[in-house]
């Protein structure tokens, strides 16, 4: 059991495959049980969450992962004591794509030089800077999928709605009303996806929406 004084651990049960097939080690190289233990605990199916890096980052200056009586926990503190796994960077990155999902991550993982590989120890303030960057990124990335979702508006007649329909020979405004709200309606759930939306993608929807309206 883990007792240092000077950290302060959060638990939560450990994470997905991904992380696993990365430990893996050839078949010829024996772990030990430090890494045996770990390696299960991977295994299992329960992704770590993102608060519990953001709890032990608000503690302490490191942060570190141990197994624990058959868990895994988040630590943090001005040194670490006792058996330390080597996954703590690939599991923060994890939690970070869960949360915020990947698009958002990745700009936080490249301004902030995240990766998988493996590493012992992650500094708090990398933490904190890294889920601030991917909050922020992810505002940005949901405001331009707003603002697509109204190009692409029948009911507002937005630019890219024009510009499909004019492709198609139609003439946007001659629609009736409700075929456009019909029209948004059945482009709305491409809006709910994490962002970013495709913008050909959407036009490539919308065109086949208006032929089938054609017919």
């Amino acid at each position: 059991m883990l007792r240092n004084p000077a950290a302060l651990a959060v638990t939560y049960s450990m994470p997905a495959a991904s992380a696993a097939d990365a430990l893996r080690r050839p078949p010829d190289r024996v772990l030990n049980p430090t890494q045996a233990q770990v390696a299960q605990l991977l295994a299992t199916p329960q992704a770590p969450q993102l608060g519990a890096f953001v709890s032990a980052a608000a503690a302490g200056q490191l942060l570190w992962a141990s197994p624990v009586e058959g868990r895994l926990e988040v630590c943090s503190g001005a040194t670490p004591a006792g058996a330390v796994c080597a996954d703590i960077g690939r599991l923060f990155v994890a939690a970070l794509r869960e949360h915020f999902g990947d698009a958002a991550s990745a700009i936080a993982e490249r301004e902030w030089r995240l990766s998988q590989r493996s590493r012992r120890l992650l500094p708090a303030r990398t933490v904190k800077r890294a889920v601030a960057c991917a909050e922020s990124a992810l505002g940005l990335l949901m405001a331009q999928s707003y603002l697509l979702q109204i190009e692409f508006s029948a009911v507002m007649l937005g630019w890219r709605f024009r510009r499909v329909a004019d492709g198609l020979g139609l003439d946007p405004a001659s629609l009736a009303i409700e075929r456009r709200r019909a029209l948004d309606q059945a482009l709305a759930p491409d809006f709910s996806l994490p962002p970013p939306a495709d913008a050909e993608a959407l036009a490539a929807r919308l065109r086949t929406l208006l032929n089938q309206l054609s017919h």
